[in-house]
Order: C-alpha cells, then sequence, then structure tokens
C-alpha cells in the first residue's frame, strides 16, 4: 500500500486519542481501588471496546499505552507489561472477533443496528472483557501476586459493566451522532469469506471460556487437583494469545460482494438501543451513587466497600443482562412486526420494476393496522401503476402507428412533389418545411414546352393531416389541369374542391406561366401572398387585383394578369410561413425583411440553390429558439442563359 499523508493521520489520531482518553479516566479515578496499588476501579473499561471498533489495532496499541501512562501515578510495577497486554486484547479481540466472526448477513459490514447485531455486540464484549481480564489474573497468579479469583471477579465485574453498558451507550451515540470513519479491514471483506475456515477461532473461544470459569471455581472452592490451576493458567494465556495472532484474512481470493466501505445507517432499531441503553446507563450509574452513599456510613473498612461495590455491580450486571434480553425480545418483535414488513415492503419497491411490474405481498393482515393499511395501498397502487402502465403502453402503440402512418404520409406528400428541374432554359430552387410531419403547403412546376414552365404554389388553410389531404387532392387537380389555360385550371380545382369541402377549408393559391418566346409572365393570384420579381435590375412585389380563394364558393371567374419580362426576369414564390415565421419576442420576420433580403441577392447569379438557402437560412435564424407555427415553402425560378 502506497503509504500518504492521509494514511498516516487517521492511525495516528486513533492511537493518540485512545491514549489519552484512557489514561486521563484511569488516572482521575486511579484511588477507587478493589485491590490495594493494583486493581483500580477502572471507570475507563467504558472505552476499549469502542476504540477497537472505531480504531483497529491503532485504538488498541493506544489502550496499552494509555494504561502503562496510567500505571506511572502510583501502580507502576513488573506486572504493569500484563496489564499493557491485558488492555491491548480488551480493545483488540472486540475488532478482531466482529469483523472475522458471527456474521450476521453474509459477512458485510455492520454496527449494532438490528436484533442479530445487538447479540453478536453483547457476546463479542462481554467475551473481550472475560479473555483479557482472566488474561490477566492467569498472569498475577503465575507471578504470585494475586489470587485468581481474588482478582479476576471484581475486575471483571467491573470491566463488563462499563464495557457493556456505558461504553455501548457512549459508543451507539458517537457512531449516531459524530462523523467518525469506522476502520474497517478492507482486505478482508475485499477477499471471499468462507465461514468454515473460522471454525478455529470458535474453538479456542468455547475453551477459553470453559477454561476460565473452571478456573475461577477451582479457585473459589480452593479445589486441590495439583498442577491443574497452573495448565489451566498457561492455557488461558496461550489461547488468548492464539486467538489475537491467528490472521484475519484467509482467503487470497476477490469477493464481488463485498468492497470494504462501510455504511452508517440509523434506522429505527438503532435509535431504539441507543435510547434503551442511555436510560439504563444514567439509571443504573444513578443507582451505584446512591447505594454506596447511603450504605457507607454503615461500612467500617475498605474490604467491606470493596465487597459492597462488587455485590452492586454483580446485580447490575445481572439487571443488565436482562434489559439486553428483554430489548433483544422487543427488537426482535419490532423486526417481525415493522421493520421487516416495511423493509419487505421497499425491497418489493425496488423489484417493482425488474418483477416486470408485479408485486408479490405477502400477507400482512395479522399485523397492526398500520402496516396492513400500508401494505393494502401498497397494493392498490401497484395495481394502479400495472393498469396505468397497460393503458399507457396501448396508447404508446397507437401512437408510434399513428406516427408511422405519419411518417409514411410524409414521404407520400414528398413523392408527390415534382423532381428538381434539369433545364438549361430555366433555373429552378424549391423548398418546403412542415410545421409538423405532414403540412398543407405544396408546390408544384411543370415544363410545357420548350418556351414555357409553369409554376404553382399553394397554402391549404388547416395544418396537419386534414390539411396534407385536402393539399394533396389540390396538387393532383393542378398536375392534371396543367395543359389547360389558366383560368381554365383554376376553376377547374376551385370546383372539384369546393365538392369535396365538407370541412370549410380553402386554398390560397398562385399560378404563373413563364413564356421566353413572348417575353410574358401570365398569372393568377387565388388570395396568396404578393410573390416577388426581379425584372431588369428593379426588386418588386408582383400585385394585382386578388381573387378568392379556392374551395368555399363554385364557378366563380378569376382574372387572368400579365405582364412584360426580359431574359434578367427572376420570381421569388413563397408561402406565408416565411413572412410570419416568428421569433422569441413574438415579431414576425415581415415582407419589409424579406424585401431587403431580395435586394441584397445577386438577381444576375444563376445559383438559385444559394439565393434560396440564403433567404431560407435567414428566415430560420430569426426564428431561433421559437416553435414553428407554419409550413414554410418557398420557390425560385429565373430564366437561364
Amino acid at each position: 500500500m502506497k503509504i500518504t499523508l492521509s494514511n498516516i493521520k487517521r492511525p495516528l489520531f486513533g492511537f493518540l486519542i485512545s491514549a489519552f482518553i484512557f489514561a486521563l479516566t484511569n488516572i482521575l479515578f486511579k484511588n477507587i481501588q478493589f485491590l490495594p496499588n493494583y486493581a483500580d476501579f477502572r471507570i475507563s473499561a467504558f472505552f476499549p471496546v469502542m476504540s477497537g471498533l472505531f480504531f483497529g489495532p491503532w485504538g488498541a496499541l493506544g489502550c496499552a499505552v494509555g494504561n502503562l501512562i496510567s500505571d506511572f501515578f502510583g501502580t507502576l510495577n513488573y506486572e504493569s507489561t500484563f496489564g499493557m497486554m491485558a488492555n491491548f486484547l480488551f480493545a483488540w479481540l472486540p475488532y478482531r472477533l466482529w469483523h472475522t466472526i458471527l456474521p450476521s448477513k453474509n459477512h458485510s459490514i455492520e454496527f449494532v443496528s438490528s436484533t442479530k447485531t445487538l447479540v453478536k455486540y453483547t457476546l463479542i464484549a462481554s467475551f473481550s472483557t472475560m479473555a483479557s481480564m482472566a488474561f490477566l489474573a492467569s498472569s498475577c497468579e503465575l507471578l504470585g501476586v494475586f489470587n485468581f479469583s481474588d482478582f479476576f471477579r471484581p475486575v471483571f465485574l467491573c470491566n463488563l459493566y462499563f464495557a457493556l453498558f456505558v461504553g455501548t451507550t457512549i459508543f451507539l451515540i458517537a457512531l449516531t451522532l459524530l462523523p467518525i470513519k469506522i476502520h474497517i479491514p478492507k482486505k478482508l471483506y475485499k477477499s471471499e469469506y468462507h465461514h468454515k475456515r473460522y471454525i478455529p477461532d470458535y474453538v479456542l473461544c468455547t475453551a477459553i471460556i470453559l477454561a476460565v470459569l473452571i478456573r475461577y471455581i477451582m479457585s473459589v472452592d480452593s479445589i486441590d487437583t495439583g498442577k491443574v490451576p497452573f495448565a489451566l493458567d498457561i492455557f488461558i494465556l496461550a489461547g488468548v494469545l492464539i486467538l489475537t495472532f491467528l490472521p484475519l484474512r484467509r482467503s487470497k481470493k476477490t469477493s464481488r460482494d463485498n468492497n470494504g466501505e462501510s455504511k452508517k445507517k440509523v434506522g429505527l432499531q438503532l435509535q431504539i438501543i441507543t435510547g434503551s441503553f442511555v436510560v439504563v446507563s444514567v439509571s443504573t450509574i444513578f443507582l451505584i451513587f446512591i447505594l454506596v452513599n447511603n450504605l457507607s456510613d454503615f461500612l467500617a473498612d475498605i474490604g467491606d466497600m470493596t465487597n459492597l461495590i462488587q455485590y452492586i455491580l454483580r446485580m447490575v450486571n445481572i439487571l443488565g443482562f436482562v434489559f439486553i434480553l428483554v430489548l433483544v425480545i422487543v427488537l426482535r418483535w419490532i423486526e417481525n412486526r415493522i421493520s421487516k414488513p416495511i423493509m419487505k415492503l421497499a425491497e418489493t419497491s425496488g423489484n417493482f420494476v425488474e418483477n416486470g411490474l408485479h408485486a408479490e405481498i405477502p400477507d400482512y393482515s395479522k399485523l397492526s393496522i398500520e402496516i396492513s393499511a400500508l401494505a393494502q395501498s401498497y397494493r392498490k397502487m401497484t395495481a394502479d401503476i400495472e393498469s396505468y402502465v397497460s393503458t399507457i403502453e396501448t396508447q404508446a402503440k397507437r401512437e408510434e402507428y399513428a406516427k408511422l402512418m405519419l411518417e409514411m404520409s410524409a414521404k407520400i406528400q414528398l413523392s408527390m412533389l415534382p423532381k428538381p428541374l434539369k433545364d438549361n432554359t430555366f433555373l429552378l430552387s424549391s423548398f418546403i418545411k412542415p410545421a409538423k410531419v405532414v403540412g398543407g403547403d405544396f408546390y408544384y412546376y411543370a415544363k410545357l414546352n420548350d418556351n414555357r414552365l409553369l409554376l404553382c404554389i399553394a397554402d391549404v388553410s388547416s395544418k396537419g393531416m386534414p390539411a396534407a389531404m385536402f393539399a394533396a387532392e389540390a396538387c393532383t387537380l393542378v398536375k392534371c389541369s396543367k395543359n389547360l389555360s389558366l383560368e381554365e385550371m383554376i376553376a377547374n380545382v376551385n370546383n372539384n374542391l369546393c365538392e369535396i369541402n365538407s370541412e370549410d377549408m380553402f386554398v390560397t393559391m398562385f399560378v404563373g406561366i413563364i413564356d421566353t418566346q413572348k417575353h410574358k409572365f401570365e398569372f393568377i393570384n387565388a388570395g396568396h401572398n404578393y410573390p416577388v420579381i426581379w425584372n431588369g435590375k428593379n426588386v418588386e412585389w408582383l400585385k394585382s387585383e386578388p381573387d378568392l380563394v379556392l374551395g368555399l364558393f363554385s364557378n366563380i371567374k378569376y382574372h387572368l394578369n400579365s405582364i412584360d419580362i426580359d431574359s434578367d426576369f427572376q420570381i421569388l414564390l413563397y408561402t406565408d410561413g416565411v413572412v410570419e415565421s416568428e421569433n422569441i419576442n413574438h415579431n414576425f420576420f415581415g415582407n419589409e425583411k424579406l424585401e431587403n433580403l431580395c435586394k441584397k441577392l445577386e438577381p444576375k447569379s444563376s445559383d438559385t440553390n444559394t439565393q434560396l438557402n440564403t433567404i431560407v437560412k435567414q428566415v430560420e435564424e430569426f426564428a431561433a429558439g421559437a416553435e414553428q407555427s407554419d409550413d414554410i415553402t418557398a420557390v425560385i425560378a429565373k430564366i437561364g442563359k
């Protein structure tokens, strides 16, 4: 692993804070002792278990050093070495056992937040306290300093109370409120976990517990069994050390499930556990204070006071375990009746889409009214969602089909437009962009003979599919009438449109014929926008007396108009979608801009594509950001050279 400043800071912080807190609490309460000059009343015992879980091996080392520092204040002797080791074990064993044995769920990184983890924590904290104190008691027995039971009983009772109740309370509060990153053996969690490979740990823990119990009973009853006590002391020391140094990681294969990252989850159960431990810890400390103060006047010597404190600690530990048992039962009830049903609903919700919008909700009718109501609401919600999604899918299929039909209609509509004109006599370019998939604009042109070019542009009053169908009919009529005179053509188109016009739509249309032999341009304007023409050097509007639009009244007489043209004649036909293009400020492009733009075009240019592209680009830039409200169609035609 690459050594960085961050990798050094965190272990160093854990070591220093552990050493400081452990040494300080030892020194402050050093005057209260079970055995003079040896066994202190260890209020500091609240810290090692949480230090090991929070800071790992560095926290354990800090507790060991903190114990040595406190021994300099009155109890320093050669047994202090064993005291250091015992307090190292007091912090190391919880860390070591928490991450290796009793996995509550696939060896995931969890802390005290459920029934299983509370039981796991209680067992590990109790065992770690017993094993570390038995290690110290056996050491003292072997050194001939104290009797095993005389030393083990008071320190175990004291340390167990402060570790299991006061320490747990502070640990839970810190876990809930403080932004402390738990020390995680990441290599362990990144490797495959094989539970059977940790059977030696379970065997050792069981053997140590049995050895300590037998050793304590023999010591209390003064049973003379020769070298058995000595052998048990050696076994306890060896067993604890072997358990300590067994490797945490027992697989080199990488796990696909764990990434070695911890996630603190503050849920309902953690809040209940924390609140319960706070109440019990405060209550028992208050109870101890009252009992000691009320009975101290009747006790004459320190031995009696020691016995009193041991009695009180024994009672509060028993009551504490009863409390934990009750808390486990309550938590189990909460899990079965509240937490698990809610988590099941949450899991079902998370997998709702993956399961094909199908939710299998267990029967919660026997649970509380609230959970049953929640499950019923969830069933109704999922049923509504399934129905809604089914409706949406059906509607989507219809819309997809309609879209496909529109796209096909658009292709058909575009196929009805004339092919690009390739001719030297006339130059022509065209452009069309419907506001929707299909539109009501169309254009048409056809070369009638070598000297005559028919031009037509039209705009249906409506939009969308109805306008497209009406435009298709009008375009077909124009094609069929192209060999008629303009008056006959327009009359024929109008009369036929009137016959099929049940929706009262109408068409504006401009038709004209460029005749290079007669140097004439004849046209009829049926309510359409005035075209722009270049005739010589001038750009002007091709105005005339407008006639009525097509499709409303039959048998209308339309007026034929005619102008003289020269070889430079050019004309721009367009629909109102050009001049009525609207920008984001709701302003129109307008006739004036179109006229000025046409004046800037090069009239003698033979590239009508460039001219038309310039006009279209200017219109699109003007309307950039705004929704296109109408079809845009334009045609430029001129006499070739």
